[in-house]
């Protein structure tokens, strides 16, 4: 060796780099980092990068998305020299006892937490409204990790979804009940994440969602847009648990690509199974949820006032319900007869106002009903389907609004003649084509609440 090399100072392994590390963070009052820290080891120095072992990618992605700048930093402190670091995963490496995952929770025969026993299968109403849904969600309570995983479901409040969730919870709960379901909407998946990493529990934190669970429920999703920390923790929780075969089912309002400030490999993922959505019941459905729901409530409905909350409650299967409910209590109070003037008199405080039918909100309810954009209502494209939609449109308009034929061409950019010539071509349809009867009547019963 010559003169020079004897001269330069040795370079500090990796162990004596990493105990200079973990006491500079203790002495800059950073001690709070330990309790991750203390799960990596050192392994060697390359360069001018020290190399430390983590258990697993998700363990090393968290720390580098939360420490990574104040680790260098501190390294640059102790070492008089930029110092950066490097990972190297060590299946198998072994945290110190005090955060070593609890062995799984046997049961002690309680329904796991949240899950609402009343909502199962057997209570449910398929229809042709939310038949793929109510299927898929049979099919991952039948086969949970193995069919459609994940499984989103996706529609309007009130609908149906909620209830799917947990007849998937309490069937996979009730066949074995050392499954580990864990059920809980995005807001409380936040907020246990805040609470986790504030008061530095996230080894617990994870252990639940990860390494305890079997069966992961997240209701209403499209929350966790724009929480970008939130979004990051459920993704790797997302990814550990769909490697390891265990089921995932989610909800929404809307699709995975509508959700407002969703991260693009979040879209990604959520797509990897099946995505499918429950639309609003038609009148028949509602009939049926209602009779369905009376037998539960035990108490005897006549059809002619099931029709009547039927038509009164046209968007939202919990509204539905929840009338059906106030009846029947009132009834059981009272027993006075159920008749339609009695639920209409229970029901007044909520009975849906009767709502002012325009051009616009036919335009709006066609649009939806038939799945098309409201623009392309008022376009020239001629495809078969559309056209329809846009006679529908301007039958309706004519029907139910006061507007003459030049004032509801106006509204669809469109010559008088046009609707004139769709007006009765559709009244032609109504009288010959039950298919297209049935449209009207249910577009009408919802634009007027009848």
């Amino acid at each position: 060796m010559n003169a020079l090399a004897r001269s330069l100072p040795a370079q500090p392994s990796a162990e004596n780099l990493w105990e200079m590390l973990l006491d500079r963070l203790k002495r800059d009052g950073k001690d709070y980092t330990l309790n991750w820290l203390n799960r990596m080891q050192p392994l060697e120095v390359r360069e001018d990068v020290l190399v430390l072992a983590v258990p697993d990618r998700f363990y090393q992605d968290w720390v580098d998305d939360h420490y990574r700048g104040l680790l260098e930093s501190t390294l640059a402190l102790v070492t008089d020299s930029p110092t950066r670091l490097g990972y190297e995963v060590v299946p198998g490496l072994a945290p110190p006892p005090e955060l070593q995952p609890a062995p799984a929770v046997k049961t002690d025969g309680s329904r796991p937490p949240r899950l609402n026993a009343r909502f199962t299968f057997q209570n449910f109403v398929v229809a042709d409204s939310n038949q793929l849904a109510a299927a898929a969600a049979q099919a991952v309570a039948d086969t949970p990790g193995r069919a459609y995983n994940p499984l989103y479901i996706y529609g309007g409040t009130g609908l149906g979804k909620t209830h799917l969730l947990h007849a998937i919870g309490n069937k996979i709960w009730d066949r074995d009940p050392t499954q580990r379901v864990v059920y809980l909407s995005s807001e409380q998946f936040t907020n246990e994440y805040i609470e986790s990493v504030r008061e530095q529990r996230m080894p617990e934190f994870r252990r639940k969602f990860r390494d305890e669970c079997d069966v992961l429920m997240i209701d209403d999703v499209q929350f966790l847009g724009r929480k970008e920390e939130t979004q990051r923790e459920f993704f790797h929780t997302f990814n550990t648990l769909h490697e390891q075969g265990k089921a995932i089912i989610l909800t929404s309002d809307m699709v995975p690509a509508e959700v407002p400030g969703l991260e693009e490999r979040l879209r990604s993922r959520f797509s990897m199974g099946l995505i499918t959505d429950i639309q609003e019941p038609s009148f028949e459905t509602r009939v049926a949820i209602l009779q369905k729901k009376s037998v539960m409530e035990g108490l005897e409905l006549p059809d002619e006032v099931a029709h009547f909350i039927a038509r009164a409650f046209q968007k939202n299967v919990r509204e539905l319900e929840g009338a059906l409910v106030k009846v029947s209590a009132i009834h059981s109070l009272s027993r006075h007869p159920v008749t339609v003037d009695f639920a209409s008199h229970v029901l007044k405080d909520v009975l849906p106002s009767r709502q002012v039918v325009d051009v616009e909100s036919i335009q709006k309810e066609v649009a939806r009903y038939y799945k098309v954009p409201v623009e392309a209502l008022k376009e020239d494209r001629r495809h078969k389907a559309l056209a329809h939609a846009r006679q529908v449109a301007m039958y309706l308009s004519r029907k139910l609004t006061k507007g003459s034929f030049p004032e509801i061409a106006a509204r669809f950019n469109k010559d008088h003649s046009t609707v004139i010539s769709a007006v009765r071509k559709v009244e032609k349809l109504r009288e010959t084509d039950t298919a297209v009867k049935r449209e009207l009547d249910e577009l009408e019963a919802k634009l007027t609440g009848e």
